[in-house]
C-alpha cells in the first residue's frame, strides 16, 4: 500500500477474533450433543480425524451436529458441502449457521476455479486464484517449513494436519473467503487473514511493488497456531502481539526488524490520542477506523508481548518452560484471560498493563520519521510526488540527466523514502558509484522496498560482489517476487543478457509490467 508517497505505511495480516464468528461453546444436553461439542473443539485444534470420529457417533439430525459438520467442511475447504449442510432451515436460522453459511458460499465462489498444488512431503496445500501465482509455490512452502520449526520452538505448537494457503487476486476475494468486511480491508491495508483453519493471502501482484509476503505468511501461521493451542480462546492483544513477534523469528534478523521500534510508535500514538487499552481493541485490528490507528494498535500489542516475554524469562527458553506457551494452553480451561495470566505469571492483565506503560514512560524518546504517516506529512511531500513522476517519465523516455535535475529539486530530508532513492539511483546507473551510494546501506531507507533491493543486487553483481548480490535479490523476491528486476536477475552465461529460465521470471514476464516511466 502506498500512502503519502511512501511505498509502505502499513501491511496488515490479521486473525478475525473468535468472538466475531467463532463457535459458541456447546453445553452437552446429552452424549449426542457432547459429540458435536468435542468435534468442534477438535476442528479448531485442526485435528480433523478426531473431529470426524466424534461426528460419526452423533445424531446427524441435530442442528448442533449439522453446524459442527459444516464447520469441519469449511476448515477442510469443502465449501460446497458446507453450503449444502447449512441450507437446512433449522441450521440457517441460527446466528452461527448464518455466519458459517456466508463464509461457505464466499469460499465456494472463490475456490471454484482455483489451481491446487500440494507439497505432499511437507503437508502444504496451496490454492491459487491465478495460475501465474503458482510460481510462488517454492517460496511459500519454504516459508511454511521454517515457520513450523520456529513456532514449535517458541510456542510449543505442532501442526497436526495439512497447512492450507489460498492466494487470491483481490480484496473482494479475501473478504469473501474470510468474513472480513471489504471496507475494513481497504481502510487498514489488510493483505492476509488467518481464519477457518487456513491462511488467505493477497497475491503480491495486487500491489505495484508487492509487500513482505513471506513475513506476512508467518504472521498468519502464528494466528493459526495460537487458535489451535488456545482452542480459539486467546484475546486479540495476545493474538496480534505474538504474531508480530513471530513474523521475523523464522529467519535471520534483517535491517528493518524493529524499525521503527514499536515503543516509539506507541508513544507517538499516545501523543495523537490514537492508542487504546489492550482489552478495548475490538474484534480485529483490521476493523479499526484508519491505517494510523491500526499501526498504533499493532505497535501496542507488539511492545506489550515483548515486555511480557522478557519479564517472565529470558525470552529464549524452550517452549515447555516459557510463560507464553504455558499461557496459550492455560487459556483452554481458564474462565477468563485474567485467571490464565494469574496462574501463569501471578499478575492480572491490568497489573501487566500498568507495568508496561510505566516502563514505556521511562524510555528515551526516539525520533519517528514523518514518512511513516503518524501526524502531518513532511513539508514538500506533494511537490515531491509531482517531481518524482516527471523524473520517472523522463527516465522512461531516455533522459536520465534531466530526471536527476528534477530530483535535485526535492528536499534531502525526503530521500529516506526508498522509492525516491531507487528512482534517483536508476537515473544515475551510468555512474555506478553514485548509484551504489544511494542503495548500498538499507539503514538509510525508512522502510524495506523490493525495487531498492533488486537494484542493490544488480549493482553488486556488476562489481563482482556475489554475496551482497545474492542477499539483496533474496530480499527483493521476499517483497516483490513477480517483478522483472527481482525474478529475472540470473543471466544465462551462454547467452549474454538473457535470463536463465525459472518459474518466477516467466511469471514476471507474463505479467507484462512496464519498466519505470514506461507506463
Amino acid at each position: 500500500m502506498t500512502r503519502r508517497g511512501l511505498p509502505f505505511a502499513l501491511v496488515l495480516g490479521t486473525a478475525l477474533a473468535a468472538s466475531v464468528l467463532g463457535p459458541r461453546r456447546v453445553e452437552a444436553q446429552d452424549d449426542l450433543l457432547g459429540h458435536a461439542s468435542r468435534a468442534t473443539e477438535a476442528t479448531i485444534a485442526m485435528e480433523y480425524d478426531r473431529a470426524r470420529a466424534e461426528l460419526a457417533k452423533a445424531d446427524p439430525d441435530k442442528v448442533q451436529v449439522v453446524l459442527a459438520k459444516a464447520r469441519l467442511a469449511v476448515y477442510e475447504e469443502d465449501c460446497d458441502l458446507a453450503a449444502a449442510l447449512l441450507s437446512r432451515g433449522d441450521a440457517a436460522q441460527t446466528e452461527e449457521g448464518r455466519a458459517l453459511a456466508d463464509i461457505a458460499r464466499g469460499c465456494a465462489r472463490v475456490t471454484a476455479a482455483t489451481v491446487v498444488e500440494e507439497a505432499k512431503g511437507d503437508d502444504v496445500v496451496l490454492r491459487f486464484h491465478d495460475d501465474a501465482d503458482r510460481a510462488l509455490a517454492p517460496l511459500l512452502v519454504d516459508t511454511v517449513k521454517k515457520a513450523r520449526v520456529s513456532l514449535a520452538r517458541d510456542l510449543g505448537v505442532a501442526f497436526k494436519s495439512k497447512i492450507r494457503i489460498t492466494v487470491v487476486r483481490d480484496l473482494l476475494s479475501l473478504s469473501a473467503m474470510t468474513g472480513l468486511p471489504y471496507k475494513a480491508a481497504q481502510t487498514t491495508g489488510t493483505v492476509a487473514v488467518a481464519k477457518w483453519g487456513r491462511v488467505t493471502l493477497l497475491s503480491p501482484r495486487a500491489s505495484t511493488h508487492g509487500y513482505p509476503f513471506r513475513d506476512t505468511l508467518v504472521h498468519e501461521l502464528t494466528h493459526l497456531a495460537i487458535s489451535m493451542q488456545s482452542r480459539e480462546r486467546a484475546p486479540l492483544w495476545l493474538h496480534e502481539g505474538v504474531a508480530r513477534r513471530e513474523e521475523t523469528r523464522w529467519r535471520e534478523p534483517g535491517p528493518f526488524d524493529d524499525r521503527p521500534s514499536p515503543e516509539s510508535v506507541v508513544l507517538r500514538g499516545m501523543e495523537l490520542k490514537l492508542d487504546l487499552p489492550l482489552d478495548k481493541l475490538g474484534p480485529s485490528i483490521a476493523m479499526l477506523p484508519s491505517a494510523d490507528a491500526a499501526m498504533v494498535a499493532f505497535a501496542e500489542v507488539t511492545s506489550f508481548v515483548k515486555y511480557f516475554v522478557e519479564s517472565t524469562g529470558r525470552g529464549d527458553e524452550p517452549a515447555e518452560r516459557a510463560a507464553l506457551p504455558k499461557l496459550l494452553v492455560e487459556l483452554r480451561s481458564a474462565k477468563s484471560v485474567d485467571e490464565a495470566l494469574q496462574k501463569v505469571s501471578g499478575e492480572s492483565l491490568a497489573g501487566w498493563d500498568v507495568k508496561w506503560r510505566a516502563q514505556l514512560q521511562r524510555r528515551a524518546k526516539e525520533p519517528l520519521s514523518p514518512l511513516f504517516g503518524l501526524g502531518a506529512p513532511p513539508p514538500g511531500m506533494g511537490d515531491s510526488r509531482e517531481r518524482a513522476r516527471l523524473a520517472e517519465l523522463l527516465l522512461g523516455r531516455g533522459h536520465p540527466a534531466e530526471a536527476v535535475l528534477e530530483l535535485d529539486k526535492i528536499g534531502p530530508e525526503l530521500l529516506a523514502d526508498p522509492s525516491l532513492r531507487y528512482l534517483r539511483a536508476r537515473s544515475l546507473e551510468a555512474k555506478p558509484e553514485e548509484a551504489t551510494a544511494l542503495v548500498d546501506d538499507p539503514k538509510a531507507w525508512v522502510t524495506s522496498y523490493g525495487p531498492c533491493w533488486a537494484l542493490r543486487g544488480r549493482l553488486a553483481r556488476q562489481r563482482g560482489d556475489g554475496a551482497t548480490a545474492d542477499a539483496s535479490f533474496a530480499e527483493a523476491r521476499a517483497h516483490d517476487p513477480l517483478s522483472l528486476e527481482s525474478a529475472c536477475e540470473s543471466l544465462d552465461p551462454a547467452r549474454p543478457g538473457v535470463p536463465l529460465p525459472n518459474p518466477l521470471c516467466e511469471a514476471a514476464k507474463a505479467r507484462g509490467e512496464p519498466d519505470l516511466g514506461q507506463d
